[in-house]
């Protein structure tokens, strides 16, 4: 006998309010972009018959209610949309044409290599090819980065592959896939090893754009981004946004502080630093509860980039962040710092992180999970600073460096629901957390007090802060309905306020100091199984009929009461009181059994995370 639910493509059942679904607007025009057909040209109407050749074209021409089918191609080009929809009826939608592959590159590909030998070649490339933007000068180096600055935002990529930059040209001799870069006033030279490659015949390219999806207008909304495959992006690395003289965060793709984008079906790839930045920007009034957020990105692959796959500040609040898969987030370990992860965000309001596949995040070094909280990053899901509001429902992380979930120096309430969490558990510095119905695969906790660091709580639904700023102390948590195996909460502190009841502790897995007079300690030892596969992952996992059967109250707002010091309990984003009343997949429990499932059994239960099929995998 089987369990069995089928994850992703959740969001179609959690979109946003203010999100009409893209196949039913009634687009009132349709434009068309072809690059490798004879007939494109930009001086073109933008016809199936006559079509643009580039999407920036397009976007000079796109206007509310209409959109851009982009046919199957390379295109090398920062698109900048130069204006807004007009409102979920009426956004300005930039999409693949059905069936075709769609690739947006900030490279250019680079066939001039001259052979030094034992496959060493050098291209001394024009800067003019750069414009005012050489990322062969420019280092990757910003606040909170404490490992790498002395790489270049330019990048190296043969056949898809992105090869590792070194600091002398001895060492490119060393081994294949290395190079290395010397900026002069009229050309950069690159030296790169391709070992048996002939980088004038193979695909080599080389990063020249900032990014790649990014308006230079600051707070456009109502922009749909779906299907594209982004890549090759030469951002900076992006620290939270504090000084107002300083630039914007970006990323491969961002809004630059806009609202009410949809980035959905795209595949992001080889972001230097961040892939899908949803940063505030300068001039944005964060008054005005309407001016920033309510972004919905689902069923999206984001892959190999150098900080985070998914990132902001502010920017995030009033978002769905669905059915992604997030994977090989550092995977060169070029980097280290305080905002490497799968997701990280910092100072939203009521975001919802939902239904996610996160796996590989990994530090500047080799670090296994453990009960001290890291200082290199390396986590799935980080939510940093004064974040209010967050639900994290619902996810698969795993084989991440440091913890899975990162709660740091936010003061509730975040609610940590029905996730599935692997070798790498949760550590906060962070207070008034509800963490229900999980289930914990050998998961150590790292819980730890933030003396003389200080961030403030707002004025709920808000970005207003109110009250006094308070230090990141773990406090008034509570867990319910947890199942833990292997490692319990044995060796966390009974810090203040903190509950703990209801919860199933196996194979030697602990009870905590926290209550749980009304949890259980097996010696049940499930066997666990996880396989993986490009786009998703299964896991399959026994329980015994004690467990299967074993239920708790239900979380709602009722059992967790106010929670100081925002003066709301669970809730939405309009005030409505939470239940968890659902479970991983979204399906209705009759009762609160423990753990992700509503339904489990005593036998094998299977959860399986799939990406919807109509992505494109692994495209170079």
């Amino acid at each position: 006998m089987f369990g069995i639910l089928i994850l992703g493509a959740l969001s179609s059942c959690l979109a946003l309010d203010t999100q009409k679904p893209t196949d039913e607007i009634d687009y009132t025009k349709t434009y068309h972009v072809a690059a490798s057909a004879p007939a494109a040209s930009d001086t073109n109407p933008g016809t199936a018959e006559k079509p643009f050749q580039t999407i920036s074209r397009a976007a000079e021409a796109l206007l509310p209610g209409e959109r851009v089918l982009i046919h199957a191609g390379t295109y090398r080009e920062w698109v900048k949309p130069p204006r807004s929809g007009t409102g979920p009826d009426k956004p300005i939608t930039y999409a693949a044409a059905p069936g075709e592959l769609v690739q947006i590159k900030g490279s250019e590909r680079i066939t001039t290599w001259k052979d030094q030998g034992e496959g060493i070649w050098r291209a001394d490339v024009p800067n003019a090819m750069f414009g005012n933007y050489n990322p062969y000068a420019l280092n990757v180096s910003a606040q909170f980065q404490t490992h790498g600055q002395w790489h270049h935002r330019g990048d190296v990529y043969l056949e898809g592959e992105a090869l590792s930059e070194v600091q002398t040209p001895d060492e490119v001799k060393t081994a294949p896939m290395k190079w290395y870069c010397q900026a002069g006033k009229e050309t950069t030279e690159i030296l790169a090893n391709f070992g048996t490659a002939n980088p004038n015949a193979a695909l080599t390219e080389i990063n020249v754009r900032e990014s790649v999806f990014v308006p230079e207008i600051i707070g456009l909304g109502y922009i749909t981004v779906d299907g594209l495959h982004l890549m090759h992006s030469a951002e900076n690395w992006q620290p939270p946004w504090i000084d107002p003289t300083k630039p914007p965060q970006t990323g491969l793709i961002s809004p630059n502080g806009g609202r009410h984008w949809v980035i959905q079906n795209c595949r992001i790839t080889n972001a230097r630093c961040v892939g899908i930045c949803l940063g505030i920007a300068p001039g944005v009034d964060l008054s005005d509860v309407t001016a920033v957020g309510y972004h919905l990105v689902r069923n999206n692959i984001v892959e190999r980039c150098g900080q985070a796959g998914i990132a902001g500040d502010r920017g995030p609040s009033f978002s769905l962040i669905a059915d992604n898969l997030v994977l090989d987030i550092n995977d060169r370990r070029e980097f280290g710092g305080d905002e490497i992860a799968g997701i990280k965000f910092h100072m939203s309001i009521d975001t919802d992180i939902r239904g996610n596949l996160i796996r590989r995040v990994q530090r500047d070094k080799p670090h296994s999970a453990s009960t001290q909280i890291s200082n290199g990053g390396g986590y799935g899901i980080w939510i940093d600073w004064s974040n209010q509001g967050t639900r994290i429902s619902g996810n698969i992380i795993y084989a991440t460096e440091s913890n899975n979930i990162f709660l740091e120096m936010n003061h509730g309430p975040i609610l940590v629901d029905n996730n599935i969490l692997m070798g790498g558990g949760i550590a906060s510095m962070s207070e008034a957390n509800v963490i229900a119905h999980n289930l914990f695969l050998d998961c150590p906790f790292a819980f730890g007090e933030a003396k003389g660091r200080w961030s403030s709580h707002r004025k709920p639904h808000t970005h207003i802060f109110i009250g006094e700023k308070r230090e990141g102390i773990p406090c008034n948590d509570h867990w319910y309905n947890n199942i833990f195996v292997g490692k319990g909460l044995d060796e966390l502190k009974p810090f203040k306020d903190c509950i703990s009841e209801n919860n199933v502790f196996l194979a030697g897995a602990k009870k905590s100091k926290l209550g749980d007079q009304t949890s259980v300690e097996s010696p049940m030892v499930p066997i666990v199984t996880r396989t993986e596969s490009p786009n998703g992952m299964k896991i399959e996992f026994t329980l015994d009929q004690a467990t299967a059967d074993a239920t708790g109250p239900w979380v709602d707002a009722k059992l967790i009461g106010i929670l100081e010091p925002s003066g709301q309990t669970i809730e939405d984003r309009f005030g409505n009181p939470i239940t968890v009343d659902t479970d991983i997949h979204g399906q209705k429990r009759s009762k609160p059994i423990v753990g992700p499932l509503a339904a489990p059994v005593a036998d094998v239960n299977m959860v399986n995370w799939k990406l919807d099929k109509h992505l494109v995998a692994n495209p170079q």
